[in-house]
């Protein structure tokens, strides 16, 4: 939370427009967030699968705010379309969860409608979310313990969502790479998307199916095997997001990317500063001599 402030402070000084103040603003908020949930879920463990769902539904409302970014930067959706093209650049199917091995994959012309189709497939994610977790809250209310088992099954039919919202964004965000590098873009996509893999995936797969099932984890002082395995993932999650928070940080500093814009014109101002000085001291030497 702290390098969150100091990231927000640097957006606020460094950035002069305000729409790219606000993208950056919630994907800043998306490390706090995500380790607020996490830290809940540690204090009240019978809240983490409710809990968890909501810290989900910020990142899939975080990837839409990628795209957002994405539009920002190339001046609009048609901007973007015609730079893509006059590039030669086709969309390619072949991105990662389930398509990265399909070469077979037609390629397609990066028209307007076809980057429509692709924000669509990234802005369906947090829809479907919202409705599972409002069914989860209801399900809470009424069924109260035994509520689990609805949860549970609300969870397996996001998975879908969750996969396409990650083939969209990652088939847009290599399209855009080369032409978005000098805004440091493909730096915070990955960070985010790194982050969405630690927090979704490592309790399903890494601590249910092998800890658990291996016996790694056991019972605890006070919570059951799986209620234990859940404290500890999101203890793990909470350091590893911290991690990519001080490589963010790093990555995303203003001297190494063009979205501060106020930094690179006060760093252009200094050197023109620099170099009149020193036009003047060896017009002076020269008239000295």
């Amino acid at each position: 939370m702290i390098l969150a402030i100091i990231q927000w402070y640097y957006v606020w000084t460094y950035i002069s427009i305000e729409k790219r103040q606000n993208k950056l603003y919630f994907l800043i908020s998306l490390f706090p967030v995500s380790t607020g949930c996490c830290l809940v879920a540690m204090y009240c463990p019978r809240t983490a699968i409710l809990v968890s769902s909501l810290g989900l539904l910020y990142f899939l409302t975080c990837l839409f705010v990628l795209v957002s970014l994405i539009r920002h930067l190339a001046d609009g959706r048609a901007s973007l379309s015609l730079m893509l093209r006059q590039h030669g650049k086709m969309i390619n199917f072949q991105s990662p969860p389930f398509c990265c091995c399909m070469p077979c994959l037609p390629k397609i012309l990066p028209t307007e409608k076809n980057l429509r189709r692709l924000e669509w497939i990234v802005l369906q994610a947090p829809i479907v979310r919202a409705l599972i977790v409002l069914s989860e809250v209801v399900a809470v209310a009424e069924k109260r313990e035994h509520a689990i088992v609805w949860i549970q099954f609300c969870d397996v039919a996001s998975l879908a969502s969750l996969l396409m919202a990650i083939f969209g964004i990652h088939t847009l965000a290599r399209l855009v790479s080369d032409k978005l590098s000098r805004y440091g873009f493909m730096g915070i996509f990955r960070i985010v998307d790194l982050s969405l893999l630690f927090f979704s995936a490592q309790q399903p797969i890494l601590f249910e199916n092998i800890f658990l099932r291996f016996g790694v984890i056991t019972c605890g002082p006070l919570l059951s095997p799986h209620d234990n395995a859940r404290f500890i993932c999101n203890f793990v999650i909470i350091c590893e997001l911290f991690l990519l928070s001080l490589l963010a940080t790093f990555l995303v500093s203003p001297a190494r990317n063009n979205l501060f814009d106020l930094y690179h014109d006060k760093s252009r101002g200094l050197h023109q500063t620099s170099g009149s000085s020193s036009t003047t001291e060896e017009t002076l030497l020269t008239i000295d001599a």
